[in-house]
């Protein structure tokens, strides 16, 4: 399975650009890195990231929140609205959480009833790969 990286930049009108890390694995997977920020600003930015990657054929997402060290509610809120058009596009994401804070902020939500929950991205590739086709 080849790799192929990439940064995405969005940069809304009048602000300073924000850049998120894809990593496409063959041509279904991916996972998108979130950074160590996610205000409201900066998750609703992923989100439209991560969509982006439904758009171009991705149907298996792992969403990488491993690194986060700073979030807000209304970010977990977007992250929500994140979860309802993943699933129309018909994607079965898996969440990488590492902090314990943020995973039960995560689960407050309900996130954890459709996201898989790992605290690793190595995890939550390994949940991934081993589910049924």
């Amino acid at each position: 399975m080849s790799a192929t990286h990439y940064s995405a930049a969005l940069t809304p009108a009048g602000r300073i650009p924000t850049r998120f890390s894809v990593r496409r694995l063959g041509e279904r997977l991916a996972v998108v890195s979130a950074g160590e920020w996610l205000d409201e600003e900066h998750a609703r930015a992923f989100a439209r990231c991560v969509l982006r990657t439904t758009q171009e054929g991705i149907r298996e997402l792992v969403i990488d929140l491993s690194e986060v060290r700073h979030h807000a509610w209304p970010a977990i809120y977007a992250l929500c609205e994140l979860e309802a058009r993943l699933s129309e596009a018909c994607c079965e994401p898996v969440a990488a959480a590492a902090s314990a804070l943020l995973t039960h902020d995560l689960r407050a939500v309900g996130l954890d009833q459709t996201w898989e929950l790992a605290p690793t991205v190595d995890e939550a590739l390994g949940e991934m790969l081993a589910r049924p086709c």
